[in-house]
């Protein structure tokens, strides 16, 4: 009988601690296939399960509310004619469409008085006055209007309303942030907690 020597003794161990090794390194399902073992998996992460997809909220504010509102680009403002009543006048505003479409006025518009056409607003802006909101379609060409009182300031005591020279009227159309003067000189109140100026809303 052979004896092995040493050498080939160590072949033999090294040889079966490498089979158990690469039996230990993964294993077999039951359909024969092999599968790295749970030490032996890289983390990957697919690209859609990463991607969030964010949808910008809709835009809000009066154009995307209001789409058919008429446009102070699309509006000649002018005054009508006013008539006297007892320590006020009424001065219509006359909103006349000039542009390519139907557009709608719906409510009250802005009004104040102003020291210059591009100054600075003097006294109180017009308060709301009654009347019933209702929209008003204008045709290209059409006209709609809406009233603004002014009180006669010179009835106040001076010291109250602190008597002051204007130029004439800032006037928004209502749901506008755009505004156009009208020059109509005459006497308003600097103090602000004086009611000098009212507005009724838009009618056909």
């Amino acid at each position: 009988m052979r004896t092995q020597s040493p050498a080939r003794t160590l072949l033999g161990v090294l040889g079966i601690a490498a089979a158990l090794t690469a039996s230990a390194c993964g294993s077999t399902d039951e359909s024969g296939t092999a599968e790295p073992s749970p030490g032996g998996l890289t983390s990957t992460t697919s690209e859609a399960a990463t991607t969030t997809t964010t949808t910008a909220p809709s835009p809000t504010g009066t154009s995307t509310a209001h789409p058919d509102r008429c446009l102070i680009g699309e509006l000649q403002v002018t005054l009508g004619q006013p008539s006297g009543a007892a320590g006020s006048q009424e001065i219509p505003l006359v909103f006349t469409n000039t542009g390519t479409r139907d557009c709608i006025l719906h409510g009250y518009p802005g009004v104040s008085y102003v020291a210059a056409p591009d100054g600075p607003q003097v006294g109180a802006a017009a308060e709301r006055d009654g009347g019933t909101e209702t929209p008003v379609t204008v045709a290209p060409g059409a006209r709609a209007t809406a009233a603004v009182r002014a009180t006669v300031v010179q009835n106040y005591p001076a010291d109250t309303c602190g008597p002051t020279p204007v130029a004439g009227f800032r006037v928004y159309p209502p749901n506008d942030t755009g505004s156009v003067f009208l020059p109509y000189p005459t006497t308003g109140c600097s103090q602000s907690g004086v009611k000098q100026l009212s507005v009724q809303p838009v009618t056909g």
